[in-house]
């Protein structure tokens, strides 16, 4: 279940078959009787037994597809099987924080690998600039595209997509590269390929300062000019911590 800023709920049933979707469906009207905050729902099939978390197929049982997720100005769309942060208090910082950093660098050009449902590519679009984000969810693609089109925001563009093979099909890099990766990190080849680019700028969100570290190791072209750690998970010992690289 995922809770908007304004209390709305998306609430998703995953399931090993489909043959409980009949009897969801008809029960459904009254689950929203008593919850009345749920707009979206929806049933994820996940058929194996393995350690992922979801299967590929979503069906959508409401009308509503997408969870407005009002961040710092934006009102994103958020589907089911799309990631989000999940405090939007501090999502909205982040944020704001990105924008004020890359204001001072200005950049015409900007990449944002792991877009997801775009709160970074569509908060750093502006006039002249051009933005492409870039993520492996066509969900999420789906959902940046509809706040694009609602916020009337040219200038940005998406495509589902492995982030590091579309910066390695790329003949030149944009002036500023943003990278939002999992806990993993960004990984020896697309940490290579930002060292050897030539690409001024990085933005880099993180919510792993040990993967982090491995990251900016192999980068050491781009030297950490700005930090901000934000308590993403309150009470937690999970954070999350944005950094800008320059180019040396």
């Amino acid at each position: 279940m995922t809770e908007s800023p304004d209390g709305e709920l998306m609430v998703r049933f995953v399931l090993r078959s489909q043959e409980p979707v009949a009897r969801i469906r008809k029960h459904l009207p009254a689950l929203r009787e008593r919850l009345p905050a749920v707009v979206v729902a929806s049933v994820n099939l996940q058929p194996e037994h393995k350690a992922v978390l979801e299967g590929e197929r979503e069906i959508v049982l409401t009308d509503q597809e997408s969870l407005r997720m009002r961040v710092d100005g934006l009102t994103l769309h958020l589907r089911p099987q799309s990631f989000f942060q999940t405090n939007t208090a501090m999502a909205a910082e982040l944020y704001r924080l990105a924008r004020s950093w890359v204001a001072e660098v200005a950049p015409r050009t900007i990449w944002d690998l792991y877009c997801g449902v775009g709160g970074f590519a569509l908060g750093l679009a502006g006039p002249g600039r051009e933005v492409t984000g870039i993520e492996i969810s066509r969900e999420a693609v789906a959902s940046a595209e509809q706040t694009r089109e609602e916020a009337g925001l040219s200038g940005v563009r998406f495509e589902a997509g492995d982030a590091t093979a579309y910066a390695e099909g790329q003949a030149t890099p944009p002036d500023l590269v943003v990278v939002n990766p999992p806990r993993r990190g960004l990984g020896p080849r697309l940490s290579g390929w930002l060292e050897a680019s030539g690409v001024r700028h990085v933005l880099y969100s993180s919510c792993n300062a040990q993967t982090l570290a491995r990251d900016l190791e192999a980068m050491p072209g781009l030297r950490p000019v700005r930090g901000q750690l934000l308590d993403m998970f309150p009470n937690t010992a999970h954070y999350e911590v944005l950094v800008l690289l320059e180019r040396t």
